[in-house]
């Protein structure tokens, strides 16, 4: 009986394993490394960090351009040449309009920006754009002015008590505050110890949910068979009872301001009648514009904005105390314009900050908040000055930090070197991509910018940041996060400034 059992189970393996379609790369003449039954060549990735793990495939053929890999059974394609990224994300965007990661038809919050593709997501795009205009963004001043109210009693704690400054902590805070004041129009109590809004934030980008991004990169197929939900239903019913709450408030009090919420509730009363039809032309999904449509944008705008900004302002901080001098000239350049206005940055001044823009740009390269950017092929796709051609439905991958780690794009990457983005021209836009590359680029980059700029210019004009004794220098990196997050933390001493 186990002997059958045995011949079984490996009968299902080799079964698996041909299905895989372990040839693929060798039959397209492409670089590739041979997979393993199942696991395909993510054997390292249990033994490893996911940063580690994304590096350890940049470096195996280091002289290619591009090689192919098995993701555990999924045959992918793995981008490394900066202009081949040009033009799969940029020229032929076309050929690439679905994004990496997929969302089941069953889940209404999968119809968000991030999932959805073709017409829908061209539709969705065009909506939600006109909130990130520069008129529409200053709201974003009164947002971290309320923020850096609380951000000063938490400090001032602390170094009543000569404790150093989890700095991540203050930073989530910050830009929980933020987004959520800016998705919802209501403040949090992201700055207390048992914070409900924190709470969702960790459970956003939790294991589980992670595996289940994973998992929908393999296989959109089994991902609908197994009715599987990216996000925890206590996420989705939080997000939601406050959706409602705040829509029946301005309803009820008749408030109409030109906000992302306002124009969700246009959205909602405005519901599109798609004639009895599901799908666009390209086999996008027509979205209903209703409720959901507008709590998914709502979910996605808030997994997107907190967790990505905070650790950008945490990792700046960390290299700020870490450099002193870059620290000095970041504090001298805020203080010429503060001393000519005779106020706290505004969004206007943000342009005459341009070593601190530089210093900004040069954190995101060095620690980008996501790992990858992923690709599916929408169209029949032949790569320039090549024979190699591939079929819709083929998974293409870059890894942002190790394509922005490697000497050929960014010289003696490890440093700190703000200066390396003083000319804008010599900064290839195909190695740098922390926003991501083409029309798909992060639509709230602008917002995320202002935001960090507004908060960081604060918290330097008003404090000294050095590196305390708690602190394990060089910052160790959580190994199983999407998002770079530093483990333990980054602790720093906080000194005020008259």
């Amino acid at each position: 009986m186990l002997l059958i059992l045995l011949g079984i189970l490996v009968t299902c393996i080799i079964l698996l394993w041909i299905y895989s379609s372990p040839f693929h790369w060798k039959r397209k003449g492409v670089p590739h490394l041979f997979p393993l039954p199942i696991f395909g060549n993510n054997l390292p990735s249990f033994r490893m960090s996911l940063t580690d793990f994304y590096d350890y495939l940049y470096n195996q053929f280091p002289d290619e351009k591009y090689f192919g890999f098995h993701y555990f059974m999924k045959p992918t394609l793995f981008i490394k040449d900066p202009e081949i990224m040009k033009d799969i994300f940029i020229k032929d965007f076309e050929h690439f309009t679905r994004n990496g990661f997929y969302s089941n038809e069953d889940d209404p919050l999968g119809e968000n920006l991030l999932f959805i593709y073709g017409q829908a997501w061209k539709e969705m795009h065009e909506k939600l754009s006109p909130l990130f205009t520069p008129a529409k963004l200053r709201c974003i001043y009164d947002y971290v002015e309320n923020s850096m109210v609380k951000v000063h009693k938490c400090i001032k704690d602390k170094i009543a008590v000569n404790e150093p400054v989890k700095i991540e902590r203050l930073t989530i805070g910050i830009a929980t505050d933020v987004i959520v004041q800016a998705i919802f129009g209501i403040e949090t109590d992201s700055f207390e110890e048992n914070s409900r809004f924190l709470d969702i934030g960790n459970k956003m980008f939790s294991t589980s949910t992670n595996i289940k991004m994973i998992l929908t990169m393999l296989s959109p197929e089994l991902n609908d068979f197994l009715k599987l939900y990216i996000y925890e239903n206590s996420v989705c019913q939080f997000l939601k009872h406050i959706l409602e709450d705040v829509i029946k408030y301005r309803e009820s009090n008749k408030i109409n301001k030109q906000d992302f919420l306002n124009l969700m509730m246009t959205m909602i009363k405005e519901k599109k009648e798609n004639n009895g039809k599901k799908y666009h032309p390209d086999n996008s999904k027509m979205l209903g514009y209703d409720f959901n449509t507008a709590l998914a944008q709502a979910l996605i705008l808030y997994a997107g904005g907190a967790e990505s900004a905070a650790m950008t302002m945490a990792f700046f901080l960390y290299e700020a105390a870490l450099n002193q001098e870059i620290q000095d000239k970041c504090r001298d350049e805020i203080m010429a314009v503060v001393n000519e206005t005779g106020t706290d940055i505004r969004p206007e001044d943000v342009n005459e900050l341009s070593y601190l823009d530089m210093a900004l740009k040069e954190t995101m390269r060095k620690y980008p908040p996501f790992l990858v950017i992923a690709r599916r092929c929408t169209k029949t796709y032949t790569f320039r000055d090549s024979d190699l051609t591939i079929e819709p439905g083929t998974l293409l991958m870059t890894s942002t930090k190790s394509t922005q780690w490697d000497p050929k794009n960014f010289p003696d990457p490890e440093a700190f070197i703000p200066e390396r983005f003083a000319d804008k021209s010599t900064v290839d836009s195909g190695a740098y991509i922390v926003w991501g590359i083409g029309p798909r680029t992060c639509i709230g980059k602008n917002f995320a910018k202002l935001e960090m700029v507004l908060a960081i210019s604060r918290l330097l004009r008003n404090y000294k940041f050095t590196i305390s004794s708690k602190m394990e220098v060089p910052v160790k990196q959580s190994p199983y996060t999407v998002v770079i997050t530093p483990d333990p933390g980054i602790f720093l001493d906080v000194e005020p400034i008259n």
